[in-house]
């Protein structure tokens, strides 16, 4: 990642971090004990669409493809896929066609991830991934979540089937922030597409800020 890079890198304000445990999960955590769950959390200055494209950027394999569901912003998501030369598949689609998603899946070889839009907090959420998980985990598909609204405890709302959740704040539109599986994570060095989109070093610039003092894993 270039200097300009990682001055796109940002320490949140508490209250922003806290905000963000909490469209998480429902659970008791404080800001720097949040690594002990299995995740990782990237901030930025910078606005979700950012952070987007560094996720599609380091994740997404240079031979793969994106499937991009939801129902409203989907254009936000293959803008920036075109953007990076990511070849992506819409599905604006409906919780009642649901299985349309699913068979398209299930006969696809080619497909690493599924970006679902999330534009509000309602059970539809649940109603996608819950549907669609077990195709994702059979074809071993990830799971990028792009919330253009707030959300609340996604990760306990989905049974810990997200990868990747990118997010913001309506009160702080210029920051951005991903929360990442710390096994996928660690899987995208030395992939992303461009030196100032590189998930992976933003991470690394980040643990700068962490404590010396590291406890076990909670899972």
């Amino acid at each position: 990642m270039s200097y300009a890079g990682f001055l796109k890198v940002g320490i949140v304000p508490e209250h922003l971090n806290l905000s963000m445990i909490n469209m998480w999960t429902h659970a008791a955590i404080q800001p720097e004990q949040f690594y002990r769950t299995g995740f990782e959390t990237i901030f930025f200055n910078h606005n979700r669409n950012f952070a987007l494209s560094c996720v599609l950027s380091s994740a997404i394999p240079v031979d793969k493809e994106i499937v991009v569901a939801g129902q409203k912003h989907l254009e936000e998501v293959a803008g920036i896929a075109g953007q990076l030369d990511i070849p992506f598949i819409e599905f604006d689609t409906p919780v009642n066609e649901l299985p349309l998603i699913e068979t398209f899946l299930s006969s696809q070889n080619n497909v690493s991830h599924l970006v679902l839009v999330v534009d509000n907090k309602d059970s539809e959420i649940e109603k996608y991934i819950n549907h669609l998980r077990p195709v994702l985990d059979i074809k071993g598909i990830d799971l990028i979540l792009y919330c253009t609204a707030m959300v609340e405890s996604i990760n306990d709302r989905t049974n810990g089937a997200v990868d990747y959740l990118v997010g913001g704040w309506e009160e702080a539109p210029e920051n951005a922030f991903v929360v990442a599986r710390r096994s996928r994570l660690v899987q995208t060095e030395g992939n992303s597409r461009s030196l100032d989109l590189d998930l992976y070093s933003s991470w690394q610039w980040g643990l700068k800020t962490r404590g010396a003092n590291i406890l076990p894993m909670e899972m």
